[in-house]
C-alpha cells in the first residue's frame, strides 16, 4: 500500500492475492484519512478570483501546494466563487465546490475532483480512469506543484524512490525552480544544482573534482557527454525537472569518471486540457517566445498529447556574435490497456550563432590583460550551425501480481557544420607579441542508439516484502569530425589590444577526418531491496558491462581521397561494478545511511611500455558516502547532510623507463597505471517548502581533491568552498499578487597552473580568479488568474570574474555582465 509522506513503505503480509486485497482494503481508509486530516490541519493563503471553475481548480491547487487531477469537462460551463484570506484546505475547497455537484478527495498531495454521487448509488472508478487522472502523483513530477523538490526521483535505481530510500546525494532542479529562475538551457539548470561546477559554457560539467560523462533521459540507458562531437544543449522548455545523483553511477551509467550523472524528466501530456504561452525580451535585444500545448486527444482521455514550440533570438554581451534557436518538441501517451501505456515522440532543435568565441588570452606569465567583458577575437564571417534530432519510445506494463515492465528507446541525431576562428598565444608582457589568427572549418556528426529494459516488483521472503529489479541496457555512439584550415592560418598576428581583420581565403580542403569515432556498451544490473526489519534497509547491486571502443584517423587530399594515419579498435572484457548501501530509519522523518558505489574508465589511448604498447587496465573509480536525510513538512521538506570519499586508481602516470610519445590521439606511450586521485569533502542541502508561499533550494559543498602521485591539487577548477541557493516567496495577504525571490552562487578561489613559451624560453604561470558571490533577482506580479508578467536580473550587481579558466593560450571566458529579462506568461 502507499506509504505516507514521510515514511518508507510498509511491508505487509501478504500469503495470497485475496489476502493482498484484504489487507489493503484495511489499511487504504488509515492512510487516507491521515492524510486528509494533516491536509486539512494546514491553513493556507489563498487569493482566487470569479472565475470559470476548471482555471479556478488550477489555482487552488498551486497555492495549497497540490497536485490536480479531474477531467475539465467535469467543470464545463461552471462558474466558481471569490475565494480570499486564511482558510484551512478542507474548508476552502468546499468554498471553491460549493453547489457545483462535484466533490474534491486529497490522497499522498494529490487533489481529485469527482461528481458527488447520486443517492443510492454506488461509486465506479475503474484502474484506467485512475490512472489517466492521477498517476502522476506519485512519479516525480514537478509540473504544477509549486514546489523546490519532488516527492520521488527514480535516478538511483530507475524505480520511482523517495530521496531517504538513496543513500546516495540527489539533487532536484524543479520545474517551478527553472520557471522561477528562468532557466533556458541545461548548462543554465546545472549551475543552479548544489555540488555542480560548470567549467565552461557548454557541455563541461563536474561533481566531486570529475567530470559527469552520463546523462540519461527519463531514466533510460545513458548518453555519452564530453566526447565523440555531442554537445548537450537541451532546452528546458521540453523537461519538467533535472536530477543530479554525485559520486560514482556505474550501476546506471556504465563507463565515466565517479563524478556522477544527470537525468532529464521530459514533460509528458496531462489529461486535461491546458495551454501555455511565455513572451519574453530583454538585454542584448533577447526575444523569445514559447507556445505549450497539451491535453486529451479523445473522448475518454486514453490518449493525450503534448506539444512545445520554442523559439530564441538575440545578441551578445560579446562583440561580434549573436545566435538564433528554434526548437519544437511533441509526444503523445496511450493507454493501450488499462495496464499498458505507450509513449512516443520526438524534438527538432537548431542553434545558428553568428561569430565565434574561444576565450582570452593571458600574459605568459598567468597575468590578466584587463580586457573588457565584451572582448571577443572573432571576424564576420564566423558562424555555428548546430542541429539535434530526437525520437524516442517508451513501454510500461503493469502486471496483476504489482511488477512492472519497463521499456525506453531513444535515437539521437546531431550535425554540425561551422567555420571557427580565435586569437590565440600567450602574450609577451614586454612587445605584446604572441597572438596569432587562427580559423578553419568543421563538419561533424553524433548518432547515439540507447535501448533499456527494466523488470520490478515485490516479492516475500522471511515473512517480509522486498523489492527487486533486473535490467539491461544498450548504448551506441557513433561519430565522425572532419576539418580542414584556412590558409594563413596561425601566422597572422593579432594585437589583443588592436584587434586586426583577418580574411582568408575559404577555398580549402578538409584535410583531416576522425571516424569511426565512437563507442558501445552492453550492460546487465541488478538492485535488490531488502528490508529485515521496518526501520532498516539494505541494498545491494552489481552490473556487468562489456565496452568497445574504435577511433580511426585518416588524412585527406583535395579529391577526398583517404589515407590511413592510425586506427585504434579497443574491446575492453566484461567488467562488473558493485553498489551497495544501509539505510537506517531512526523515526519517521529522518533516516542515516552508509553507501558504496563505483564505476571504471577505460583509457585505451594510454598505452604501457614497450612501444608501441597495449592500453593499460581501466581506471576504476569507488565512492564513500554517509549522512542523514530527512522529509519534514509533510515530506514538502527534503534535506541531506553528507560526507563522501572519492577514490579513483589506476590513472595513467608517465614511465620513466621510456621516452614518451604522442601518435596524434591514436595511442600515448608510455604509462604506468598507478596514479591515484582522492576527493573528499561534505554535503549538505535543503530544498521545497519552508513555510506556506516561501519555496528554496539551498546547498553547501566543501571538497578537497588531491593527487597523490603528485601531491598537488586534482582539481584546482574546483572551488573548496561552493554554494548555491534558490528561493522564492509569495507575499501575504493584499500583496499576494506578488512574488519575489533569486538565487545566488557564492564560491571560494579556483586557479590554473602551468608553463608558456614566449621566446623560446618556458615560463610558468599561476592563474587565479578569487572567491566571488553572484546574486540574481526576480520579481512577478499576477495580473489576473491567468496573466503573470516577471522581472529576472541577473548579475545583479553587475560582478567582474572568469567562470572559466584556462591556460595563457585561450579559452579564460568572463562571467555575464548584469542584464535583465521581462517575461509575460499566461495559462489556460
Amino acid at each position: 500500500m502507499p506509504a505516507p509522506a514521510f515514511a518508507f513503505p510498509s511491508h505487509p503480509r501478504r500469503t495470497t492475492l485475496a489476502h493482498a486485497v484484504f489487507c489493503v482494503c484495511l489499511a487504504l481508509p488509515m492512510t487516507a484519512a491521515i492524510a486528509q486530516q494533516q491536509q486539512a490541519a494546514r491553513v493556507a493563503r489563498f487569493d482566487i478570483a470569479a472565475q470559470p471553475l476548471a482555471s479556478a481548480l488550477n489555482e487552488f491547487a498551486q497555492q495549497a501546494g497540490l497536485q490536480l487531477a479531474f477531467k475539465p469537462s467535469l467543470a464545463a460551463q461552471l462558474q466558481s466563487p471569490p475565494l480570499k484570506g486564511e482558510h484551512s484546505t478542507s474548508e476552502a475547497l468546499q468554498q471553491l465546490l460549493k453547489g457545483s455537484g462535484l466533490q474534491g478527495r486529497i490522497e499522498e498531495g494529490t487533489l481529485t475532483v469527482q461528481p458527488e454521487p447520486k443517492p443510492g448509488a454506488q461509486t465506479e472508478r475503474t484502474l484506467a480512469e485512475t490512472r489517466v487522472l492521477a498517476r502522476r502523483s506519485g512519479d516525480g513530477t514537478t509540473e504544477g506543484s509549486g514546489s523546490y523538490t519532488s516527492s520521488v526521483t527514480s535516478i538511483a535505481s530507475k524505480t520511482d524512490q523517495s530521496f531517504r530510500e538513496i543513500p546516495q546525494s540527489v539533487s532536484v532542479i524543479t520545474r517551478e525552480q527553472l520557471d522561477d529562475q528562468r532557466v533556458t538551457d541545461v548548462t543554465e539548470a546545472l549551475k543552479l544544482t548544489p555540488g555542480i561546477v560548470v567549467a565552461n559554457t557548454v557541455g563541461d560539467f563536474y561533481s566531486r573534482g570529475f567530470q559527469i560523462t552520463s546523462m540519461q533521459i527519463d531514466g533510460g540507458a545513458p548518453l555519452a557527454l564530453g566526447a565523440y562531437t555531442y554537445t548537450p544543449q537541451q532546452d528546458m522548455a521540453f523537461y519538467d525537472r533535472v536530477e543530479v545523483m554525485r559520486g560514482a553511477s556505474g550501476l546506471l551509467g556504465g563507463v565515466g569518471d565517479p563524478g556522477g550523472i544527470i537525468n532529464l524528466v521530459r514533460k509528458k501530456p496531462l489529461a486535461q486540457r491546458q495551454i501555455q504561452a511565455q513572451l519574453s525580451a530583454g538585454s542584448w535585444n533577447q526575444r523569445g517566445v514559447e507556445l505549450d500545448v497539451t491535453g486529451p486527444l479523445n473522448a475518454d482521455a486514453t490518449v493525450r498529447g503534448r506539444a512545445v514550440l520554442d523559439y530564441k533570438n538575440g545578441d551578445s554581451y560579446l562583440d561580434m556574435r549573436s545566435r538564433e534557436r528554434p526548437a519544437l518538441y511533441g509526444v503523445i501517451e496511450a493507454d493501450l490497456t488499462s495496464s499498458t501505456l505507450l509513449t512516443l515522440g520526438g524534438s527538432y532543435g537548431k542553434v545558428h550563432e553568428n561569430g565565434d568565441y574561444a576565450g582570452l588570452p593571458r600574459f605568459a606569465n598567468g597575468g590578466n590583460l584587463g580586457l573588457s567583458r565584451n572582448t571577443n577575437f572573432t571576424q564576420p564571417w564566423a558562424y555555428y550551425d548546430y542541429e539535434n534530432k530526437e525520437l524516442f519510445a517508451q513501454l510500461e506494463h503493469r502486471f496483476e501480481n504489482d511488477w512492472k515492465l519497463k521499456f525506453n528507446a531513444s535515437h539521437v541525431e546531431t550535425d554540425l557544420d561551422r567555420f571557427w576562428v580565435y586569437a590565440g598565444g600567450a602574450i609577451n608582457p614586454a612587445n605584446h607579441s604572441g597572438s596569432v589568427w587562427r580559423g578553419g572549418k568543421i563538419k561533424s556528426g553524433n548518432q547515439q542508439d540507447v535501448v533499456d529494459l527494466s523488470l520490478s516488483g515485490n516479492f516475500k521472503a522471511f515473512d517480509r516484502t522486498h523489492e527487486f529489479l533486473v535490467g539491461a541496457d544498450w548504448q551506441r555512439v557513433e561519430s565522425f569530425w572532419t576539418s580542414g584550415n584556412f590558409t594563413g592560418s596561425g601566422t597572422v598576428a593579432n594585437d589583443p589590444f588592436n584587434p586586426s581583420v583577418w580574411a582568408p581565403s575559404f577555398d580549402t580542403h578538409y584535410n583531416s577526418l576522425y571516424g569511426p569515432w565512437g563507442q558501445k556498451q552492453v550492460g546487465a544490473y541488478g538492485v535488490l531491496r531488502l528490508h529485515p526489519t521496518d526501520r532498516l534497509h539494505v541494498i545491494l547491486g552489481a552490473r556487468a558491462s562489456r565496452y568497445d571502443f574504435d577511433q580511426a584517423i585518416w588524412t585527406l587530399d583535395a579529391a577526398g581521397n583517404r589515407t590511413a594515419w592510425s586506427n585504434t579498435p579497443f574491446k575492453e572484457p566484461t567488467k562488473v561494478t558493485p553498489y551497495g548501501g544501509v539505510i537506517y530509519d531512526f523515526s519517521d522523518r529522518w533516516s542515516a545511511y552508509v553507501s558504496y558505489s563505483s564505476i571504471f574508465k577505460p583509457q585505451a589511448l594510454s598505452m604501457s611500455g614497450p612501444p608501441p604498447g597495449k592500453p593499460l587496465p581501466p581506471v576504476k573509480g569507488n565512492s564513500y558516502e554517509a549522512g542523514f536525510k530527512g522529509e519534514l513538512m509533510d515530506g514538502k521538506l527534503n534535506s541531506t547532510f553528507s560526507i563522501f570519499n572519492v577514490e579513483r586508481t589506476g590513472t595513467a602516470a608517465l614511465d620513466p623507463n621510456y621516452e614518451s610519445s604522442n601518435n596524434r590521439w591514436s595511442g600515448n606511450c608510455c604509462y604506468l597505471a598507478q596514479g591515484k586521485v582522492v576527493s573528499r569533502g561534505f554535503d549538505a542541502e535543503v530544498g521545497g517548502e519552508l513555510r506556506p508561499g516561501w519555496q528554496m533550494a539551498a546547498g553547501y559543498t566543501f571538497n578537497n581533491t588531491k593527487d597523490k602521485s603528485t601531491q598537488k591539487t586534482y582539481s584546482s577548477i574546483t572551488p573548496r568552498h561552493l554554494f548555491k541557493l534558490s528561493t522564492a516567496y509569495t507575499l501575504p495577504g493584499e500583496l499576494s499578487k506578488w512574488r519575489i525571490g533569486g538565487s545566488a552562487q557564492i564560491q571560494s578561489t579556483h586557479y590554473v597552473s602551468g608553463t608558456a613559451v614566449t621566446n623560446g624560453a618556458s615560463q610558468a604561470f599561476d592563474f587565479t580568479q578569487g572567491g566571488y558571490a553572484i546574486w540574481n533577482a526576480m520579481v512577478q506580479y499576477r495580473i489576473d488568474p491567468r496573466w503573470t508578467v516577471a522581472l529576472n536580473i541577473n548579475n545583479l550587481f553587475d560582478k567582474t570574474y572568469y567562470q572559466t579558466l584556462s591556460g595563457t593560450f585561450s579559452n579564460n571566458q568572463y562571467g555575464a555582465p548584469r542584464n535583465a529579462m521581462v517575461s509575460l506568461r499566461g495559462s489556460f
